[in-house]
């Protein structure tokens, strides 16, 4: 019983099934009438479409003209659109583009004595030094055609030997013209008679726009490659005027820097950072990464923050910082409260020097300052960035909000203190200076006795102390150091291999540094 209902189940829908296939033929026959059997029985074009399609062919030959045809002029087409406006800044620029070879001096102190011998010499004689040469690359750019090379001052830092190689092959030595660590900016000179080197354009990085192309161009990992020619990464500007947070102890101030996302790896340091139109926009100087490779977070110096100290460096071997004699602190609303003041943000005098610029102007503590000639003072990196370009003799027009009252104060910078006092440099490579009446104000200094480290010559003795500019030497083996005289008295009576102890101030906290001359 259940196997028959079963097969009349089957037989239903299969008779239903054949029903619809014939019941869907029939319709369509009658509305496509002859059309379904032209289309069954033929398997290629038809006439008709055979007779547009030379119609179709006939019409393009004939706009492409005699002795053209349709596969040329693609290719052509393509050729054309392969050198596009990256190619081509890329190959204005390359040229100009070097690989530069350092080779340095690195010297290492002996932290940890151990036991043994090691231990009693290290308690007896103070920690021993090694000294171990180490070689490094980075790129640069030639900016003129007598082979000046911009490039990171990072890069060149501590060079005995610099050796400049362009995209030809070519090697040249290299001088260090001038650096200036603050803005990790330096220049080199190729040691040539040449006087026509292939040079890049400098851009304007004023106007730049966030999204156009960026053009990242230098050697990275050049010691892999046994290849002149310089890598292009291409990416856009990311951003503008990006602050970094220095490190402890970071002496490079990196301000209004472009983010790019073009890759930056080790290597680029130094190179080239160039818009659409062959222009150089940047300075590539840094990557941020977790993997020591490039992520797409690259950072390179303002060209036009370059160029204003380009001329120092060239001219004078370093950056004439200029002294204007007073220092801001952000307004807070208590701040302004206290002093009456209608502003809910800014900047406001916190004390001024004694003898300084802005002393001389009639600056007076207080006073909120708004505006610096063009520029609006919003935040600390906003006047940073004012002292940082301030020229000696070039002057400054300062707004401030004194009460009500909003006053235009003209400023004329004038030289840093501590290059205008007495100086004197030792056989270590130390210079030093008197400590001045200015120098005691510009470094809130109750006691003047002593030294004042203005500087320390490269790959001197030195260079391997730890000192800073700004370090007060307060005695030598004991003997307090009263004046200058007293220091050179000193230090040309020391005999060689005889040990030092320098007890130093270092922004009002005492220090003692052992050495052995």
């Amino acid at each position: 019983m259940r196997l028959s209902k079963l097969f009349g189940i089957v037989s239903l829908v299969v008779i239903g099934a054949a029903l619809g296939i014939a019941t869907s033929y029939v319709v369509v026959k009658i509305l496509t009438p002859g059309r379904l059997d032209k289309t069954l029985s033929t398997t290629g074009p038809t006439a008709s479409d055979t007779a547009t399609s030379a119609e179709v062919q006939q019409h393009s030959e004939a706009s492409l003209g005699p002795g053209q045809n349709l596969s040329a002029d693609l290719n052509d087409h393509i050729t054309s659109t392969r050198r596009n406006a990256i190619v081509q800044a890329a190959d204005k620029v390359g040229a100009a583009v070097v690989s530069i070879s350092v080779m340095q001096t690195q010297i290492y102190r002996q932290t940890n004595p151990g036991y043994g011998a090691d231990f009693w010499n290290f308690f007896f004689y103070g920690p021993r030094e090694y000294r171990k040469q180490v070689h490094s690359l980075g790129s640069g750019i030639i900016i003129n055609a007598e082979g000046y090379v911009l490039t990171n001052a990072h890069v060149v830092d501590g060079a005995e030997s610099i050796t400049i190689t362009l995209t030809d092959g070519e090697q040249y030595q290299a001088k260090l013209i001038g650096s200036d660590e603050s803005t990790d900016v330096a220049v080199l000179k190729v040691l040539s008679d040449k006087q026509d080197f292939p040079y890049a354009i400098l851009g304007d990085s004023d106007d730049l726009i966030t999204g156009e192309w960026a053009i990242a161009i230098g050697n990275p990992f050049g010691f892999l490659l046994d290849d002149t020619k310089p890598t292009v990464t291409v990416g856009v500007v990311s951003a503008v005027n990006r602050d970094i947070k220095p490190e402890v102890g970071q002496r490079q101030v990196y301000r209004n820097m472009i983010q790019t996302d073009a890759a930056i790896n080790p290597g680029n340091s130094g190179g080239p950072l160039v818009n659409a139109r062959g222009e150089v926009i940047g300075i590539n100087a840094f990557i941020f990464t977790s993997s020591r490779g490039s992520e797409g977070v690259g950072f390179a110096i303002p060209i036009n923050r370059a160029k204003a100290v380009l001329n120092d460096l060239i001219n004078v071997g370093e950056v004439v910082k200029a002294w204007v004699g007073m220092r801001l602190t952000r307004i807070t609303p208590i701040v302004a409260e206290g002093l009456g003041l209608d502003l809910k943000s800014g900047l406001i005098v916190a004390s001024v020097d004694e003898m300084s610029p802005a002393k001389k102007a009639g600056v007076q503590p207080g006073d909120a300052v708004l505006q610096v000639g063009k520029e609006k003072i919003q935040k600390l990196s906003d006047w940073e960035e004012i002292v940082t370009y301030a020229r000696v003799g070039k002057p400054l027009n300062v707004v401030v909000l004194r009460g009500s009252d909003t006053l235009d104060i003209n400023l004329l910078p004038d030289e840093l203190p501590i290059k205008k006092a007495p100086s004197y440099t030792d056989r270590f490579g130390l210079n030093v200076v008197s400590i001045t009446k200015q120098l005691a104000s510009v470094y809130d200094l109750r006691d003047d006795s002593g030294v004042m480290v203005a500087g320390v010559e490269p790959n001197s003795a030195g260079s391997g102390w730890d000192f800073r500019e700004g370090d007060i030497i307060r005695a030598i083996n004991r003997k307090k150091i009263v004046s200058l005289s007293e220091y050179k008295k000193t230090v040309e009576a020391l005999a060689p291999g005889y040990r030092l102890l320098f007890v130093i101030e270092r922004q009002g906290e005492l220090y003692y540094l052992t050495v052995t001359v």
